[in-house]
């Protein structure tokens, strides 16, 4: 049981149901069945099989509904790849692989209403509504940007700048209004953040200490604000 269904303008912007027309996304909230994940659990598994596609919904309550995508290297580190929140799709990827791998875990971080669609069924929906298809393409192209951009940083900033830079764009994104700032609409945690950057996690809290001492960001558990977006995003700048 999923609950009550997410109201039809509830949907995040720049998520892939808010991509979509009231009636593309009417019918597309039809196909599959719907099931809910706890929190911590992982319905996503690297190096197994399955070519469905999942689209992750906010049960009823309160709490934002979102999921980290991770990813174990050769040497066994875990690696965060990025954050989806309810209205994206996820598992697109095994769609277009021969064999269907997984090439990443998703994780529930809090409670969150899956909508499991078969392969072929996706794929004809794609091909009966082009623009879904293109919006798709559109978010596709815009996570590889995000990917490219971690690894343009990793090469040119600083561990503390990384980490101004992705709260930046997290905030961007993600955020809400908070004072005069924004607050991220997530739950992180300082080592969840780190690993976003390629940062160990020493690293990364003493870099989040050095940004809430400049007055950047403000930081409560598993949560992290920024008084001032362009001060962050000049500070994430210069280093």
């Amino acid at each position: 049981m999923t609950g009550r269904p997410q109201p039809p303008g509830s949907w995040l912007r720049g998520t892939f149901l808010a991509r979509l027309d009231t009636d593309t996304r009417g019918e597309l909230l039809r196909l599959g069945t719907s099931r809910t994940i706890s929190a911590g659990a992982s319905f996503i598994t690297q190096g197994m099989h399955g070519s469905d596609v999942f689209l992750l919904r906010a049960p009823t309550g309160p709490r934002a509904a979102f999921a980290k995508v991770s990813g174990v290297m050769a040497n066994g580190s875990e690696t965060l790849l990025a954050i989806r929140v309810a209205g994206d799709v996820v598992g697109e990827g095994a769609m277009f692989h021969a064999d269907g791998t997984r090439s990443a875990t998703v994780t529930a971080c809090a409670d969150i209403a899956v909508q499991s669609i078969a392969r072929d069924t996706f794929l004809g929906f794609l091909s009966t509504y082009p623009k879904a298809y293109f919006a798709l393409c559109a978010l596709i192209s815009e996570c590889r940007d995000f990917a490219n951009r971690r690894r343009l940083d990793f090469a040119a900033y600083s561990v503390k700048a990384r980490l101004a830079r992705v709260i930046f764009e997290l905030l961007t994104v993600h955020g809400v209004p908070h004072g005069h700032g924004k607050k991220l609409g997530i739950e992180l945690s300082q080592e969840e953040l780190g690993k976003l950057v390629g940062a160990k996690p020493d690293s990364a809290r003493d870099a989040m200490r050095r940004l809430r001492a400049e007055g950047l960001v403000q930081v409560r558990y598993r949560g992290v604000s920024a008084p001032d977006l362009d001060a962050l995003l000049a500070a994430a700048e210069m280093d």
